[in-house]
């Protein structure tokens, strides 16, 4: 069953999630397919989970994957799967009709970019996930980090990036760009961003 690509209801999108069984993340009556993950995302999302987790945790904070799904009546309606979500205190869900439900509410969202989803990460979701009024962080890392050469060849490895959006005021986030000697701080749990890409360089 293809995309459609005419805007859709929120009661068309949870039944052809339904139906297809694939991932589908909806923003504002438009549907796309949730790609396959490379290794190297995957990798660096297990790293970051290993990394953070029981620190979160002793915060009263709980770190989620991206295969629960995020729900937000920020802009229009919302449902996406982030790469990671972190919630705090008491978890705030939506009960979806085929029995799951989404949370609600995230304090930081980090994506894992990849060629294909960099531009969508980086603007159409932002947009989206920076007006919630609970988020106060938003990081997007690099996981493609492969030059090609004009054959379209792999050449050589290139500096890994972390892009840090920091909530300052109302829904303005100021960005931060972290290489590879930069520390991460996550609600007060640190991790070195050389950490993150250990088995990925």
């Amino acid at each position: 069953m293809g995309i459609p690509q005419n805007k859709v209801s929120v009661e068309q999108y949870l039944m052809m999630e339904t139906t297809t069984g694939e991932k589908l993340e909806y923003i504002n009556g438009t549907i796309r397919s949730m790609a396959g993950t490379t290794v190297e995302h995957n990798i660096i999302m297990s790293s970051i989970n290993r990394l953070l987790f029981m620190c979160l945790k002793e915060k009263g904070c709980l770190l989620i994957t991206g295969d629960v799904k995020l729900s937000t009546e920020a802009c229009e309606k919302a449902f996406l799967y982030p790469d990671l979500h972190i919630y705090c205190g008491e978890l705030k869900k939506e009960k979806m009709k085929q029995g799951a439900y989404a949370l609600k509410e995230p304090k930081v969202i980090i994506e894992i970019l990849s060629a294909s989803t960099t531009a969508y990460d980086k603007d159409e979701k932002f947009e989206c996930y920076r007006q919630m009024k609970s988020l106060k962080q938003y990081i997007m890392i690099e996981s493609d980090l492969t030059e090609e050469d004009e054959n379209g060849e792999p050449k050589t490895k290139k500096e890994p990036k972390v892009y840090v959006r920091e909530l300052e005021n109302e829904n303005k986030f100021i960005e931060e760009v972290l290489g590879l000697e930069g520390v991460l701080e996550i609600l007060g749990c640190k991790v070195n961003v050389k950490d993150i890409y250990q088995f990925v360089m």
